[in-house]
């Protein structure tokens, strides 16, 4: 029996494994989202780049897990804060219709 040893698979392969799936994953939704904001409505543009910047962040998670890099979780939180309220103000800035 030591001869299916090696055929046994490690739960650190398979998570190994999926976090790359995930930042793979991760970019097609980039492409995906980016290919979305160059639609013509304003509020295609800020979905689609609050979007890209969730999915730049957690690319962030996983590869800062991955590669051992410092602060990639305060960059990251960091992305994710200022990308929200920066979305918020130019809403706010843009203004709409008042009359709900």
């Amino acid at each position: 029996m030591h001869f299916l040893k090696k055929f046994e698979w490690d739960s650190m392969d398979i998570l190994f494994i999926s976090k790359f799936i995930v930042v793979i994953a991760l970019i097609i939704m980039m492409l995906a989202t980016l290919r979305a904001s160059a639609y013509k409505f304003t509020s295609m543009g800020l979905l689609g780049s609050s979007a890209v910047v969730v999915a730049f962040a957690m690319a962030l998670l996983v590869g800062g897990d991955l590669y051992n890099l410092g602060f990639y979780r305060d960059i990251s939180l960091a992305l994710i804060f200022f990308g929200f309220v920066g979305t918020v103000a130019f809403a706010a800035v843009l203004g709409g219709d008042e009359s709900w």
